[in-house]
């Protein structure tokens, strides 16, 4: 009974021997001193003097593995600054930077960003635009002339064509033509002119008679022709000379009506102030006026 007891330990042991071996190990920690020579430091603050508004104060710091120790400066409060200095400019895009130092008890400088200036453009017409062409307008930036963009101007859509203008006269049986011109660009257009009408002319008498009868007794006299010039239809100058003598005649009536009204007016004018002096005459004399 005992030797059972004793083997049933012995396994158990041996089972617990086996279990330990087949654990993974601990990883070996670092020393202390390894990790401050790969300067990995466990500082705490160990003494401190504050700063004041006109004087900078101080904290000292110590390295609880291997004792290092160092001091931090505190800045005074009130600070003593110069002026900005630019140290990078800023262009259109990317921001600059600017610093200044304060002189107070230990210097130090600030740092402060300066922002990005942006485009800034400026039109100008490359190309001008035509009747049926677009233009082109270019936009160059001010900042970085070397940053630019184009965009299109839109045509105008249509000519600008002035009065129509006669170029060769139109004759009889012969065609002319008339031509007119665009005010923005050299474009020209032409059309044609109706030729007038040609003059007809009457058929004359004939050269020769007939001899009269041989039975006849009595001669008779030829019949009496009457001379008339050939019928002409009215040419463009002859319908200009017309319509300019309506025209005038139309203006000189114009000018004549207003001043004949004007005459009726005074002569009307002058005879009522008669009979007002007239009547007054009469009244005064009435009145035993003299």
């Amino acid at each position: 009974m005992k030797t059972k007891g004793r083997t049933a330990r012995a396994l158990r042991a041996a089972a617990l021997l086996a279990l330990l071996l087949c654990l993974p190990a601990p990883a070996a920690r670092a020393a202390p001193d390894d990790d401050c020579a790969a300067g990995r430091h466990r500082y705490t603050e160990i003494r401190r003097t504050p700063a004041t508004a006109m004087e900078d104060g101080e904290a000292d710091f110590r390295c609880d593995n291997c004792g290092h120790e160092y001091t931090d400066i505190l800045f005074a409060t009130n600070h003593l600054w110069g002026e900005w200095v630019t140290g990078r400019q800023p262009t259109c895009t990317e921001p600059g930077e600017r610093h200044r130092t304060c002189t107070r008890a230990q210097p130090h400088d600030e740092y402060a960003a300066i922002p990005a200036l942006g485009h800034a453009y400026r039109e100008s017409i490359a190309k001008e635009p035509a009747c049926l062409e677009p233009g082109r307008k270019v936009f160059t930036c001010a900042n970085d002339p070397a940053h630019t963009y184009e965009a299109p101007i839109p045509a105008h859509g249509s000519h600008s064509f002035g009065e129509w203008r006669v170029e060769t006269p139109a004759h009889e049986g012969a065609e002319g033509r008339e031509a007119r011109e665009c005010g923005r660009c050299d474009f020209r257009e032409t059309r044609p002119l109706a030729a007038l009408p040609m003059e007809t002319t009457a058929a004359g008498p004939t050269a020769t008679t007939a001899e009269p009868p041989a039975q006849a007794t009595q001669a008779t006299e030829p019949p009496v022709t009457e001379s008339r010039p050939p019928a002409r239809s009215p040419s463009v100058a002859d319908i200009l000379l017309v319509s300019a003598n309506v025209v005038s005649l139309g203006g000189f009536a114009f000018l004549l009506v207003p001043y004949f009204l004007f005459l009726a007016y005074a002569k009307k004018r002058r005879r009522a102030i008669e009979q007002r002096d007239a009547l007054r005459k009469e009244v005064d004399a009435l009145r035993g006026f003299k």
